[in-house]
């Protein structure tokens, strides 16, 4: 097109632009345009309800009255490009371009069409004839240049071009797959969601414009055919965009217009169980005005320890239109939303968020930073002082000119989710399946789920619960509750512990490795009252190989003993050393009694009153497991904590 521009320079140039994009060329209005604008308020109203093809006919009957009008051409457009008419929607966008040959989103709507069909060089012909728009004389930037949210869009049509020519960004070996026709069907299916487990599918199904969740379970190598979820979840309105829990046991979701707070709310509903039956879904209850404005919430998404939300808001205090917000579960109330800031968001809109297990890894949506298409999907990493990235695009492949909206991906980071119209599938919008490239792919993780019991009476037991990252001396968990799921990064060391008033609290380590994903941690905890000779497991004590000094990894579990010992304050208790039957029996008692000596005296340095305090060595003369194995022998060497008085 510079070429021809170049050749034809004695020629306006924008008349030259015209006839190279095959556009004619309108005279001015020839008084009937009264009579037109008349027509295309009947077409508009036809369009607001849903009846295009009465919009359609009547926007014909308006640009037939009044050819230099262009109102009525890009209405065919958009209409032509809705019932997928590439030819007719071409058409019209080049009459509308030609009835106001200098207003430059006339430009901008074809090019992006264009770019949407994958015609590449097609669409950036119009946006060159775009910028010789503006050097035409008459040309007026308030008047043809669009609003500043306008320019931004053309701005990233551009950008979008360029990579998308450059085709730099190709990813490759995807694997996409359409889920089956047991979980899609000829309506649309979006916002997949699953359970860490990967076999509780958690879906939005659109049929006759109702908005319902679906669930589909997965059994025998597949998917369960798809049935409404079950409950009280779904209603005559609309249900959307949902957040599952780790568990599969809480649902995050929107619900628009049905008198929350704002235009659209975020509400949980909980699964609970059903004698008579599979377990139901509850009535939803509404988040509550911390969470949710007085402006639009939607697009939840629930970290893996379900203590952390990200979702889309639109009100005051962001950066764009639609910003992404954080909150945090503490002492079981959600903290205020803090925005997410730049380098995440933008001046346009930044939405369906999915923070991925390893609470590290943020996906998301966004029309403002460079990308392929309308909205396109990013990436963006939590660094080490906890802000965020720059974001990453997900590259060709997975982004389309196309708006991308909404991923999931799996706790293994091997295998993720999206919603997609392309070609191929069983209706409209489907689910899909796809293999994470390397450079995408988030930290795998596994999980440890337990549950906590009375010793005393087996019922469950309402405990508080704290998981530490050994290490970072990093809290990752504090709870009360009597059952929790949270994962663990292969090749962590962490501490855990749950104590409730009048008990023994409990300590456990976990450190996952990379070849144990599909081994998650599955406990029964079974908290014991306190009483005399009562013993525990200090589980988080370290030691380097015959040594008894401390290692630092240690200070978690002494830092949750002293609490203990500070709450209940007239008890009085013997540190056990304890060795496996390796060496000499002397040996294994001089080192089992240093290493509790020094236990008690770190205690005492604390702060601890050494009248509450004694300790003993007793080596390798009682083992609570088999010393002719490895595992054997590393439960015996452990450090213990024995009630000697009330």
């Amino acid at each position: 097109m510079k070429k021809l521009f170049a050749r034809i320079a004695k020629v306006s140039l924008l008349a030259a632009a015209l006839i190279g994009l095959g556009m004619p060329l309108h005279a001015q209005s020839n008084g009937s345009r009264k009579k037109a604008e008349k027509i295309m308020a009947q077409a508009n109203g036809a369009f607001d309800m849903g009846d295009f093809k009465k919009a359609l006919s009547l926007a014909e009957k308006a640009s037939s009255t009044d050819k230099s009008y262009s109102d009525p051409y890009a209405l065919q457009a958009a209409i032509y490009e809705y019932f997928k008419d590439s030819g007719q929607a071409m058409e019209a966008h080049r009459q509308c371009i030609a009835a106001d040959p200098l207003y430059q989103p006339a430009y901008y709507f074809a090019a992006s069409y264009l770019f949407q069909l994958g015609r590449l060089d097609e669409s950036q012909s119009y946006m060159d004839a775009m910028k010789v728009a503006a050097e035409i004389d008459g040309y007026n930037p308030s008047d043809h240049a669009g609003s500043r949210g306008m320019q931004a869009r053309m701005v990233r049509l551009q950008e979008g071009l360029d990579m998308a020519m450059s085709d730099f960004m190709q990813v490759k070996d995807l694997a996409i797959k359409n889920l089956g026709n047991k979980v899609n069907s000829k309506g649309h299916e979006y916002w997949p969601g699953l359970s860490i487990d990967s076999r509780t599918l958690v879906f939005t199904r659109l049929v006759d414009m109702q908005e319902d969740f679906y669930v589909s379970y997965w059994q025998q190598g597949d998917w369960t055919s798809a049935r409404p979820a079950p409950g009280d979840m779904n209603t005559n309105e609309n249900e959307g965009t949902t957040a599952m829990s780790s568990d599969g046991r809480t649902l995050i979701y929107t619900v628009c217009n049905q008198g929350g707070y704002g235009s659209c709310d975020l509400f949980v509903s909980r699964l609970v169980p059903n004698p008579n039956g599979p377990d139901r879904w509850s009535a939803r209850e509404n988040l509550g005005p911390v969470i949710n404005s007085r402006s639009w919430d939607a697009q939840p998404s629930l970290s893996g320890d379900g203590h952390t939300l990200v979702f889309a808001s639109a009100r005051p205090g962001g950066l764009g239109g639609k910003d992404l917000w954080m909150s945090t579960l503490q002492n079981g109330r959600w903290t205020e939303p803090k925005n997410l800031g730049a380098p995440v968001n933008t001046t346009g809109d930044e939405e369906a968020p999915f923070l991925h297990y390893d609470g590290m890894t943020l996906y998301f949506s966004s029309d403002g930073h460079p990308g392929y298409g309308q909205k396109d999907l990013f990436v963006s990493r939590r660094t080490a002082g906890l802000s965020w990235s720059e974001p990453q695009n997900l590259g060709l492949g997975l982004n389309t000119p196309k708006d991308d909206i909404g991923i999931y991906i799996d706790a293994k980071a091997e295998s993720g989710l999206f919603a997609s119209d392309r070609e191929g599938g069983e209706g409209g919008l489907d689910i899909y399946r796809f293999h994470v490239p390397q450079t995408l792919k988030p930290m795998a993780v596994t999980y440890v789920q337990a549950r906590i019991f009375n010793r005393i009476t087996g019922q469950p037991l309402a405990a508080r619960l704290g998981l530490v990252e050994v290490a970072a001396k990093r809290t990752l968990l504090t709870d009360s509750t009597e059952q929790v799921l949270v994962p663990l990064v292969p090749g962590g060391n962490y501490a855990w512990n749950a104590y409730a008033d009048g008990f023994m609290f409990q300590s456990l380590n976990f450190q996952p490795t990379a070849q144990g994903l599909d081994s998650p941690f599955v406990v029964d905890i079974f908290l014991e009252p306190v009483v005399v000779n009562q013993r525990l497991v200090l589980e988080n004590i370290f030691f380097d190989t015959d040594k008894s000094n401390l290692k630092p990894e240690s200070e978690v579990e002494l830092a949750r003993v002293m609490d203990w010992l500070n709450q209940n304050p007239k008890l009085h208790i013997e540190i056990s050393g304890h060795t496996d039957s390796e060496g000499s029996e002397d040996y294994n008692l001089e080192l089992s009694n240093r290493r509790a000596g020094t236990v008690a005296g770190y205690l005492i340095e604390q702060g601890v009153n050494a009248q509450r305090i004694q300790f003993k060595g007793y080596g390798e003369t009682k083992p609570i497991a088999s010393n002719e194995t490895e595992q054997g022998r590393a439960k015996n060497r452990r450090i213990e904590m024995k009630i000697i008085n009330l």
